[in-house]
């Protein structure tokens, strides 16, 4: 998925799939302190009791891998997590773990981290080096949700400090030059001045951990929806093969995840950022799904080669936690696609993406709130039943804003007095959520059963209708 700003020799280097770092960091983190816990445990079993009296030990510190943790600890208080007295109580199960020990994440806040593939060869320093994938990781604390959010990196956006003499235009340059020009932290500037998104953390990522991640879970499953072939898909030996991927589901291995998430002959880098995502889910469902403990050493070694960020490992184990109360349905995926961008050439010639960055800040809100509450995924179909032209794409733009899935906007058959919220296909929940978002008073939800309708619930705006303010 490689774009460098200049043409180079050789094949692209892959740089594609940063989130396994941050939901897979997580698990393997917890798993290591868990580990580490246990280890703790054996030595504390070996030790002398305590005298009668004796005041409990404040903090111990475990972890003889590359991970140390800090934690307080109260013995015999039966407000504290009693400590195990044997290894094998710990073993029950990473979720008991999870539950009890971890430490909590810090704070209510939305959390937003930058996640960085480098497009980088083996022989080449990280620093000046473009970032080839850059995908914006939301976790809200608060509704134990997240959004993932693609960039393409020849979006073309202003970067904070960028001159003339730094390769810019105007303060402008692809989106993938800022990580070049100054690392970690302008890539982050960059994210926030130009779409409004705070970046809190970072976590960048060299892939030549990534083929042994997928492996040591032993694989991930993926559901292939179109066909992938790619008769140029490079090999290590700067040559050739082909690959293809029939649709249907499979496991496949550490090789077989990196060909699919990397391919980038036959579609566009559109389609190939969401099967990044796609293969990004897929291993945080098998990391999650795992007994993550006999494989939390060697997962932790390669998290530590692999990973740069700056999230303490105190900061990781927490995140740990936070994950693992994510629900699947509460995980929300946006690509910056077509939709979104405007395909130019620049002056020397090279293919650009002119952004929508108003489109793009309200689809990022939209897919958070969206994560946040699943309801709104629902199909809506607006109808204008008011009488005054326009009303109804007001009203559907505005549901849009929120993060409501709208499917069709048309006129109503007549006018109606007083809105309507029709429920097609029982989905009720989305219904009062609809109705709630639009200050429509609850009592106007009625069940209007419709096979195979197009949409799940339906919006008769009436001529009592009145458009809610923006936040």
């Amino acid at each position: 998925m490689s774009l460098p700003g200049t043409p180079r020799p050789g094949p692209p280097l892959f740089a594609v799939v940063t989130f396994w770092a941050f939901v897979l960091g997580g698990v393997v983190f917890a798993a290591v302190f868990v580990v580490n816990w246990q280890t703790l445990a054996s030595r504390m079993a070996q030790q002398p009791p305590r005298a009668a009296g004796a005041p409990p030990p404040r903090v111990v510190t475990v972890g003889a891998g590359p991970v140390q943790v800090s934690v307080p600890v109260t013995i015999g208080s039966p407000a504290q997590v009693p400590l195990p007295s044997k290894p094998s109580d710990v073993t029950t199960g990473l979720a008991n773990v999870v539950k009890t020990v971890l430490p909590d994440w810090q704070g209510t806040e939305r959390v937003n981290i930058l996640l960085l593939g480098i497009d980088k060869r083996d022989d080449e320093p990280i620093e000046g080096t473009r970032s080839d994938t850059m995908i914006i990781a939301s976790i809200d604390p608060e509704t134990k949700s997240a959004a993932m959010v693609s960039l393409p990196r020849d979006m073309w956006v202003s970067i904070p400090g960028c001159t003339a003499a730094s390769a810019c235009v105007g303060g402008q340059q692809r989106i993938n030059f800022a990580h070049a020009l100054g690392g970690p932290e302008l890539a982050e500037r960059t994210v926030t001045s130009d779409f409004g998104v705070p970046i809190d953390y970072y976590a960048r990522v060299d892939f030549r951990g990534f083929v042994d991640a997928v492996n040591t879970v032993g694989g991930v499953a993926i559901d292939v929806d179109m066909p992938v072939k790619d008769d140029e898909y490079p090999t290590d030996d700067y040559g050739y093969q082909r690959i293809y991927f029939a649709p249907g589901p499979q496991l496949v291995d550490g090789k077989s995840a990196l060909q699919y998430a990397r391919s980038r002959h036959g579609t566009s880098d559109f389609a190939r950022a969401n099967r990044q995502q796609k293969v990004i889910v897929a291993l945080r469902n098998r990391a999650l799904q795992l007994n993550m403990l006999a494989r939390a050493p060697e997962l932790a070694g390669i998290m530590s080669k692999s990973v740069t960020t700056n999230l303490t490992p105190v900061q990781m184990v927490s995140m740990a936690k936070l994950l693992s109360q994510v629900d699947r349905d509460r995980i929300q995926n946006l690509v910056i696609d077509q939709n979104y961008v405007t395909p130019f050439t620049g002056s020397d010639g090279a293919a650009l993406l002119s952004p929508n960055t108003p489109a793009i800040r309200a689809a990022i809100v939209a897919t958070q709130r969206s994560a946040a509450h699943p309801e709104m995924r629902a199909k809506v179909e607006v109808l204008n039943g008011s009488g005054t032209a326009g009303l109804g794409q007001k009203a559907a733009d505005f549901l849009k804003s929120q993060g409501y899935n709208i499917v069709n906007i048309a006129a109503a058959d007549a006018e109606m007095g007083s809105s309507q919220v029709q429920v097609l296909a029982d989905d009720h929940g989305a219904a009062a959520a609809l109705a709630n978002a639009l200050r429509v008073p609850q009592t106007s939800i009625s069940q209007l059963p419709t096979p195979n309708a197009s949409a799940d619930v339906r919006i008769v705006i009436g001529q009592d209708f009145r458009l809610p303010p923006t936040s």
